[in-house]
């Protein structure tokens, strides 16, 4: 029997106990929190030092992720995958594919050196997948993942402002950084040159990383920006500024791209005043860096008028042949996942490696993932009347739209901050899909969402159907650690 309860029914002490114990819970949110801020501001080459390549905290948590994602659902008596959701749907067809290609690569004659990669890829695909499961069932709220993304776009500016620090002192700054248990698997170089200029890398691995990993945070940070008005401005302007200074100082063609998409998808949702306001914005921009930095403006520019005599390009165009070859020996699943090593060639397009690595199948999958997630968020921004939900939901598209972009002019999935930001991004739009599917499902008379989405099971009820929330307090819904057997609760239909 479900028994359904709204926030205030509970009165005197066990009113209070239950909500201490819920403030004091550790949930999904708090979990993703640590994997952004373990992804965005620790050093990319730190490692847990046995584990080696696998042992990034990023990755260690992803794998934590989907340990405690299965392990609620295998402690209920049937599976908690209600409402339906397309992404996580999606998501595991592509792990799927992964899992074929991972077979292929171990039943043929390999290179020892060759499985141990496939595994470690087949681990970084688990790892994804945690993320996005997390992600999409572990908060069950617009409330919670507000938490969370404005936490990414918090880091995003810290990550921005170090790298505009590298820019002008030619300085790593975090060659110096040192935490205990993590080693350093390879040296990581967080200044490069171009034509006299050094590009900053952040904590990434290679500077088009962060350039791309800006991109993505920029549509999110200025949702917050624009949308958070109890806010100070300070507060939410700042990844804003940060992230638009620090992408030039990248010098990277796929960042100047991503912001392009960012832009392009964007702008046309604003009202007339604000595009006027961003276009004075981004002019001011490039004059400041016309005139604080020389030369700077016009090695951007020669970025891409000098696009067919530069090296990267053409080293881009000319892996098309050899891609080739490997792709027609295994067409369908490919050769392994992540068996093709930078020793064979740097392809510097993740597209053309996902086919020669997990064939017509896993790259097939990975569009369907991407196309879905984008057509989720379309549609729940042309179904919604709120205003903050179509802005998020944009902001989210546009997120998507520039990763998959990016996707064709490098690696990613070699790069943990792009392929990690790119799942957790799908995994908020599979978030704010089921958020606002409970909320259509709840009691007309719950007018305002976080009362829409507040009524839930009784917790002392063993045979509910339970989902991976819990009621937080004012509306807010989490999973959490505290107590097990209790801690998942389903919401009312």
């Amino acid at each position: 029997m479900r028994h359904n309860r709204a926030p205030g029914r509970l009165s005197g002490s066990a009113a209070q106990s239950e909500v201490a114990r819920k403030r004091h819970s550790f949930d999904a949110a708090a979990l993703l929190t640590i994997w952004v801020f373990a992804v965005m501001l620790i050093p990319a080459n730190l490692v847990v030092k046995p584990l080696g390549a696998v042992g990034t905290p990023g990755q260690l948590l992803g794998l934590l992720a989907l340990g405690w994602w299965l392990s609620f659902q295998l402690d209920r008596p049937r599976a908690t995958l209600s409402p339906a959701q397309p992404v996580r749907r999606a998501m595991l067809v592509f792990v799927l594919a992964n899992l074929a290609s991972y077979v292929v690569a171990a039943t043929r004659p390999i290179e020892t050196l060759e499985l141990s990669a496939a595994d470690r890829g087949l681990l970084l695909v688990f790892s994804w997948l945690g993320i996005v499961l997390l992600t999409s069932d572990g908060m069950s709220t617009l409330a919670r993942l507000d938490t969370v993304l404005r936490r990414l776009a918090l880091t995003g500016g810290l990550a921005a402002t170090l790298g505009v620090a590298q820019f002008f002192t030619g300085m790593a700054f975090i060659d110096k950084v040192q935490i205990p248990g993590l080693s350093p698997n390879n040296d990581l170089t967080s200044v490069y040159a171009r034509n006299g200029f050094a590009r900053a890398a952040g904590t990434s691995t290679h500077p088009i990383e962060f350039g791309v990993m800006l991109t993505m945070i920029l549509p999110i940070a200025l949702h917050y920006a624009f949308t958070d008005t109890h806010r100070g401005r300070f507060s939410r302007w700042f990844p804003v500024v940060a992230i638009a200074v620090a992408v030039p100082v990248t010098l990277s063609r796929s960042a100047l791209i991503g912001v392009i998409v960012v832009l392009a998808v964007l702008m046309p949702s604003w009202t007339a005043r604000r595009r006027r306001l961003t276009s004075t914005a981004a002019g001011s921009l490039l004059l400041v860096v016309y005139l604080g930095v020389p030369g700077l403006l016009g090695t951007m520019i020669r970025l891409f008028s000098g696009i067919a005599a530069d090296d990267s390009a053409r080293s881009r165009t000319d892996s098309y042949a050899l891609a080739w070859q490997f792709i027609s020996h295994w067409p369908v699943f490919g050769r392994g996942v992540s068996t093709f090593l930078p020793m064979y060639r740097i392809l510097d397009n993740q597209y053309l490696g996902l086919v020669i690595e997990t064939g017509i199948v896993g790259l097939m999958t990975f569009l369907i993932l991407v196309v879905t997630g984008i057509r989720v968020a379309t549609k729940l921004r042309k179904a919604s009347t709120d205003a903050t939900t179509r802005s998020l939901a944009l902001a989210l598209i546009a997120t998507v739209a520039a990763a998959a972009c990016a996707y064709a002019t490098f690696d990613a999935f070699g790069f943990p901050q792009v392929a990690g930001l790119t799942f957790f991004a799908l995994g908020c739009i599979s978030t704010l899909h089921g958020a606002t599917i409970r909320a259509a499902r709840a009691p007309r008379s719950a007018e305002p969402l976080a009362q829409a989405l507040s009524s839930v099971d009784d917790p002392h009820t063993s045979s509910r159907t339970a989902d991976l929330w819990t009621a937080e307090p004012e509306g807010s819904t989490s999973l959490s650690s505290v107590a097990p057997q209790n801690a998942i609760e389903g919401t009312s239909r």
